[in-house]
């Protein structure tokens, strides 16, 4: 049943992600993707998929052209594998633009390898932002509706300025919207939709994120980024209370 909370979850990020598309479905200039794999920073080439990835559509940002490969070394009768992982504009495995926006859920993995997932994605200055969840176990207590009360948190990592100096990324915010707080274990005021105090917010045009290249570095002194005229709204916003919904109605109780 951990698989249906945490597959659930996805779904509805998923959807919420999608909003700004306005209901353009086939070539929309948001693309909501699953589980595709990335390089993972700092990783020299090893393959790492977030839970969810949101791109900028590819006519928006189209694919760069594959890199002529490496010169053959003789007596060689197979082409050397290209990888891809240090090539700027960043792109994943398959060869498409880095996703800028990374989601990450975690039901059955521990927080600390959560957070370190999470925290690792922002290494990439392709990738904007960082929205994670942790689920915790269910408790042996109930909520009025006979669900069984569950610990969550929210976390939000942007490249807004970060203390301390050359550092540019932060953890914006931190939401603990379960039934019960995770560090008193008293109910949370995360009781309604709607509440300004359980609400994420994330500018989407964090997913055009596009600056030329100089030097073979993304160049940033004076770029504003373009959005595009068929996005909707300016914010993606996701609602922790429904998020918690999703998760009682999808667990055993």
């Amino acid at each position: 049943m951990e698989k249906a909370v945490h597959g659930s979850v996805v779904a509805q990020l998923m959807r919420d992600f999608g909003v700004p598309n306005g209901g353009v479905t086939y070539n929309p200039p948001i693309d909501v993707l699953g589980s595709l794999a990335h390089y993972q920073p700092n990783g020299e080439g090893k393959p790492s998929a977030p839970d969810i990835a949101i791109y900028p559509g590819l006519t928006i940002i189209p694919m760069p052209p594959i890199p002529d490969p490496p010169p053959q070394r003789r007596l060689s009768f197979r082409s050397p594998r290209l990888s891809r992982h240090l090539e700027i504009p960043a792109v994943d495995t398959s060869g498409r633009p880095h996703a800028r926006i990374m989601c990450e859920i975690a039901v059955s993995q521990n927080y600390r390898d959560w957070n370190a997932k999470c925290s690792r994605w922002m290494q990439q200055q392709y990738v904007r932002c960082v929205f994670g969840v942790k689920i915790y176990r269910p408790k042996a207590t109930r909520n009025e509706n006979e669900q069984l009360d569950r610990c969550m948190i929210a976390r939000l990592w942007t490249r807004q300025a970060a203390p301390g100096p050359g550092r540019h990324t932060a953890v914006a915010g931190q939401w603990n919207f379960g039934t019960l707080d995770y560090y008193i274990g008293v109910p949370t005021a995360c009781t309604g939709p709607g509440l300004g105090n359980y609400q994420v917010n994330i500018p989407t045009q964090e997913v055009f994120w596009d600056p030329p290249i100089v030097g073979r570095a993304p160049s940033t002194d004076g770029y504003v980024i373009t959005v595009p005229g068929g996005v909707a709204v300016p914010n993606f916003i996701i609602d922790l209370f429904q998020i918690q919904q999703v998760v009682l109605t999808n667990q055993i109780n």
